[in-house]
């Protein structure tokens, strides 16, 4: 995942015994306890300056969600990081061929979708009316299903860090909740931004609006609200109910809760946490697994990572850098007024298709290179972020 992992920690510094709630943090940061610190600080500061912003002064809230929320995709990395998995191919090939068949279905899948996705995009702009929902509908349960399993995986990493330093090993409980994750915040998440409406008022509309026409009343935000605590409240007490445990993998469950929750009482405000936290978990996790291991008949010195990581990532940079000023949205996403500056540049368009394409290349790969379930990817994979 980053700079080098120092190797799992011995037997010999086990922490002591604890009571039920007790957290320990030497050696059980994942990558080390500035990097692990950052990606929940930073993504929280922006979407608490959008907070702010609305609440000291509600005209300046437009611009200071725009500025965030391109930091997050831009900056941070959201939109930029997608060209890593493709870099981590071209250095590191055994992560492509860790199972048989992997890289004709990477990579034909890959190109599948980066053919598609450019084909799909670039219509959505000549006919936004036909296109608005479809495209809404891919990114954010695409994207959000992406970062949401992005959430469990390095909570599995931290339960394997746990293990190698000692602690108990996670209890059913916490097992089940895990694999709970993903569909059921998911569900929440995609109700509240598509369904749920954003004020009382009897015509409001949902908080991404797309033309689906009647939406759920304001109360039903009470519900997703009473799923989403119940099942955090009942995650912590699993967790804190056991001894000592480990004090980084609680701090990422509380970011994880955050950011979710952000989500669903001002998805202004989540939509900033949760994209940025994404990227930035990508970098560190690229990082890691683009240095050199012992064995490796390919290396890249590890002096020229991030200057290689960032040269990779400059054209998609650059072009949201090209959005943001042409149209004053430093927002690098789909929005009727963004969409009307890229038809009337065609170079433009076909970039910014070609961008969207990448990312959908990107998560059809990646579902497939961290399958940690079958044995020869989970060997590879936990070698490479060092691991094992």
């Amino acid at each position: 995942m980053t700079p080098v992992l120092p190797a799992a920690p011995s037997r010999t510094h086990v922490p002591a015994p604890g009571l039920p709630g007790t957290l320990a943090f030497r050696g059980l940061w994942l990558f080390s306890a500035r990097a692990d610190l950052l990606i929940i600080a930073l993504p929280l500061a922006l979407a608490l300056g959008v907070a702010a912003s609305s609440v000291l002064s509600a005209p300046a809230a437009d611009g200071a969600h725009r500025l965030a929320a391109w930091t997050a995709q831009n900056l941070l990395g959201n939109a930029t990081h997608v060209v890593l998995t493709f870099l981590l191919f071209a250095v590191h090939r055994d992560v492509l061929t860790a199972a048989p068949g992997q890289p004709r279905q990477v990579l034909a899948g890959a190109l599948a979708m980066l053919a598609v996705g450019t084909g799909f995009f670039f219509s959505f702009y000549a006919d936004l009316t036909a296109h608005t929902y479809a495209v809404a509908v891919v990114f954010n349960v695409f994207g959000l299903h992406h970062t949401l399993s992005q959430h469990r995986g390095l909570w599995s990493l931290h339960g394997l860090r746990e293990g190698d330093a000692g602690l108990p090993a996670s209890s059913p409980k916490e097992r089940e909740l895990q694999k709970l994750y993903v569909p059921l915040m998911l569900t929440l998440l995609l109700v509240r931004i598509l369904f749920v409406s954003e004020s009382t008022s009897p015509d409001a509309s949902a908080y991404l609006d797309v033309g689906q026409g009647a939406v759920l009343p304001r109360e039903t935000l009470a519900v997703l609200l009473a799923v989403w605590m119940g099942y955090f409240v009942v995650l912590f007490r699993s967790v804190l109910g056991a001894g000592t445990r480990s004090g980084p993998k609680v701090l990422y469950l509380l970011a994880m809760a955050t950011a979710t929750g952000l989500v669903l009482v001002a998805p202004s405000w989540g939509y900033v946490m949760l994209p940025a936290m994404h990227g930035l978990e990508y970098y560190v996790i690229s990082a890691r697994m683009l240095e050199p291991r012992q064995g490796d008949t390919s290396r890249v010195p590890r002096a020229l990572i991030v200057p290689l990581m960032i040269a990779s990532m400059l054209p998609l940079l650059a072009l949201g850098v090209v959005h943001g000023v042409l149209q004053e949205e430093a927002l690098f996403g789909v929005s009727a007024s963004q969409a009307d500056v890229v038809r009337a540049w065609p170079l433009l368009r076909v970039l910014t298709s070609l961008s969207f394409a990448v990312v959908l290349a990107h998560y059809f790969a990646d579902a497939l290179i961290y399958r940690f379930r079958i044995p020869s990817i989970r060997a590879v994979m936990l070698r490479r972020l060092g691991l094992r």
